[in-house]
């Protein structure tokens, strides 16, 4: 339990974003409070692997297709590698 986060969702497999070398699915979507302010995260990746340069080629080009894709939109989008939840609200929520 944490109170800065207000919505933990696993996204359906519906939720695809288009890229040039096939589908994205991002696996989460998090609503996070920081400062006061709602932060959402579309891409909080679980493919099995933190580290991010030992992916599947083409999984490692549609997560960057995915991270130009939200870039675009306007919205600051980084790919970190985790072991847990909790990693990521540490590293993007001061506890």
């Amino acid at each position: 339990n944490n109170n800065s986060v207000k919505l933990y969702a696993k996204l359906p497999g519906w939720f695809k974003i288009a890229t040039p070398i096939g589908a994205y699915n991002p696996d989460w979507a998090v609503l996070i409070e920081v400062d006061g302010k709602d932060k959402l995260y579309f891409v909080l990746e679980t493919k099995g692997d933190t580290m991010f340069d030992t992916l599947r080629p083409t999984e490692e080009a549609k997560i960057k297709c995915g991270k130009k894709h939200f870039e675009a939109l306007g919205n600051k989008v980084a790919f970190e590698g985790i072991d847990s939840f909790n990693d990521f609200i540490e590293q993007e929520v001061v506890i």
